[in-house]
């Protein structure tokens, strides 16, 4: 079977560790796609990708907690390259834990924004097209937070991936007889610069906790990622991949 993916992907918070393991895993192929990154601002690791690989990466900068910032990169992108065939979806505030009782309201209006709202605006833009393109596929980056009881002291962080995984299986739904392919996985804790506002002891007990005592690593997603990107996953919709080394087992 072919594991050739789709031609143009739109990564969203490529700027992110798994972001960037993502992009140079892509395009290190023999045939690459064309990726588009979005980042609220170019930082260093994607202008040396875009170094390195030159007119196969094109970056796009937009604040997604703005819906005017995400709507002018959606109309920027379609005027370029045209509607991507693929989208991965990784924006996300950084979790910080706390007690229910000091939920902040703005900060979590802020990442629903991030991490909902742009999803949102941007498939509204481009599933109609994406749904009449052979091999088109929707990519949302989950929790293992979303199975089994959730962690405590990160209530913000679980209801903004619960809602994303509600989005996630209604759009599977609703375009089950069209050709896109809606999907997500479900990584327990990553070591990444993402996890810097959590107390090290956390990220330590959670990697003990762990059949194999270690937390995640950017590269243990990819082959999830790049399975449901290809023409592989053509009979799989609307599933979150737990990506846990057996903490979470179906």
């Amino acid at each position: 079977m072919s594991t050739d993916i789709a031609q143009t992907i739109l990564i969203t918070g490529a700027s992110s560790d798994i972001g960037c393991a993502l992009i140079r895993s892509l395009l290190s192929r023999a045939n690459p796609p064309v990726v588009l990154a979005h980042s609220h601002r170019s930082g260093e690791k994607l202008r040396s990708l875009k170094a390195e690989f030159g007119k196969s990466l094109r970056l796009y900068e937009a604040d997604f907690t703005q819906s005017t910032s995400v709507s002018a990169m959606a109309d920027l992108i379609v005027s370029e390259v045209g509607t991507p065939s693929a989208m991965v979806h990784l924006p996300a505030l950084r979790p910080s834990p706390e007690r229910f009782t000091k939920f902040n309201w703005e900060r979590f209006e802020a990442d629903l924004a991030v991490q909902l709202q742009s999803a949102v605006i941007l498939l509204q833009r481009f599933l109609p097209k994406m749904a009449k393109m052979p091999g088109a596929r929707v990519v949302f980056i989950l929790s293992s937070y979303v199975h089994g009881v959730a962690p405590k002291y990160m209530t913000m962080y679980t209801t903004v991936k619960y809602a994303q995984l509600g989005l996630m299986r209604s759009l599977a739904s609703e375009y089950d007889s069209t050709h896109v392919r809606i999907n997500a996985i479900s990584p327990s804790m990553v070591e990444t610069q993402f996890l810097s506002d959590l107390p090290e002891v956390a990220v330590q007990m959670q990697a003990a906790s762990n059949p194999q005592k270690r937390n995640a690593a950017p590269s243990d997603l990819l082959g999830a990622i790049e399975l449901l990107l290809s023409p592989a996953s053509d009979y799989i919709q609307g599933i979150t991949i737990p990506i846990t080394a057996g903490t979470h087992v179906y």
